[in-house]
């Protein structure tokens, strides 16, 4: 590559040369040696240049990857199609598009980051979100151990990490990780992943925790709602950090089974009197692929302590699903889902699914599914559409 870049030099520069001595024909010899020293410095630059310019390209076509630019995003669309409790209910929402950006700093470090926009506009009075989802270093400890500061995604659940479009069934995320599990859940911290030579892992987080409204300055919150409780490191409150820890096993081809749970000492996240004490959320999955049929079941449980908690009927609130998905060759899939979950004594939700997806492409996906939901979970009942992507 350097040989061609200098050959075109070379002609280019001689071009000039000659162009230049036809115009000075008629001037005296001092002038024509000034051009041709000119013209030397001309070339000897250009040549410089060329060479800096053959190094890179032979760089990265080398593989030289110790400093690396990484580019991403995902991305869906929605169509909602549904009886409300007795009100038709159609909807279209480009619910989000996520760009991802990463760098390398050294084979051992790195930066990765996740910008997401919610629902194309936000406005004054509009329903979009800006939002930061991961924004954090990573050192590499070991070559099996990493260290991780910054916002970063909790280690909880089957799709909190992964959440692209074509890596999960069905137009909607499951209604289990949404509601018992906060997906998209972050969190400011710090946090350790190890991996051993047996199929095991292990994470553990110290974070930023949850922080519930206080209905002491409003009548109407719902200091429980652990949802809304999310800080997303945005002038987070951390009079009281929770500890979150997961351990998983992925040793045997096609299994993968997960422990997790997390525990923050105060819901309040003040040094005064708390309105709601501690949380603890204990939570297990199991994902089994035997050929082209993978089953999947997550249950997951938050435990509030205190009277006030207990008072209101939503000391405990938990969920789980079961999922059986087949994938029929590489543009078909198929999948049907049950989910059960309560958020206070008197709740008995569920909601059943069933859709098919088409990957066209490696990377795309088109989404249909049905939903039924009984009275607890708010009697949705229709079919949704999706489109989504990845890259």
């Amino acid at each position: 590559m350097k040989a061609n870049l200098k050959k075109h030099a070379a002609l280019l520069a001689g071009a000039v040369l000659l162009a230049n001595t036809q115009l000075v024909q008629a001037d005296d010899q001092q002038t024509i040696t000034e051009l041709q020293k000119r013209i030397e410095q001309l070339e000897q630059s250009m040549n410089e240049r060329l060479n800096a310019m053959a190094d890179s390209m032979e760089s990265q076509q080398t593989g030289d990857h110790d400093k690396q630019v990484h580019i991403g995003g995902y991305g869906e669309m929605h169509y909602n199609n549904l009886d409300v409790d007795g009100t038709d209910t159609r909807q279209i929402d480009l619910h989000r598009m996520v760009l991802f950006f990463g760098y390398d700093f050294s084979d051992r470090a790195r930066f990765v980051s996740e910008f997401e926009v919610e629902h194309t506009l936000v406005s004054d009075g509009s329903r979009g979100a800006v939002e930061i989802e991961q924004a954090y270093v990573e050192l590499d400890l070991m070559s099996n151990m990493q260290f991780r500061s910054g916002v970063m995604l909790v280690p909880v659940g089957m799709i909190n990490e992964t959440h692209e479009p074509p890596t999960f069934y069905g137009v909607e995320r499951p209604v289990i990780e949404t509601t018992i599990i906060p997906t998209t859940w972050y969190s400011a911290g710090i946090s350790i992943t190890h991996q051993l030579d047996n199929g095991i892992s292990y994470d553990l987080m110290i974070s930023e925790g949850l922080k519930t409204d206080d209905p002491t300055y409003d009548s109407s919150a719902d200091p429980f709602n652990l949802k809304s409780g999310k800080q997303k490191g945005s002038f987070a409150d951390a009079f009281d950090l929770a500890v979150t820890g997961r351990v998983v096993y992925r040793g045997t081809a096609g299994l993968e089974l997960a422990a997790y749970a997390q525990y923050q000492p105060d819901l309040d996240q003040s040094a005064e009197i708390s309105y709601a004490d501690d949380a603890t959320l204990v939570g297990a999955h199991v994902i089994y692929t035997l050929g082209d049929i993978t089953t999947k079941a997550l249950y997951a449980r938050w435990d509030l302590g205190g009277d006030a908690a207990d008072a209101a009927g939503k000391a405990t609130q938990d969920g789980g699903y079961a999922e059986v998905n087949y994938r029929l060759n590489e543009q078909w899939g198929f999948f049907v889902r049950q989910s059960v979950w309560s958020q206070n004594d008197d709740m008995n939700a569920s909601q059943s699914d069933a859709g098919v997806s088409y990957f066209p492409v490696e990377g795309i996906v088109f989404k249909a599914d049905i939903q039924q939901q009984n009275k607890d979970a708010g009697n949705a009942d229709g079919f949704n559409l999706g489109m989504g992507y990845m890259f």
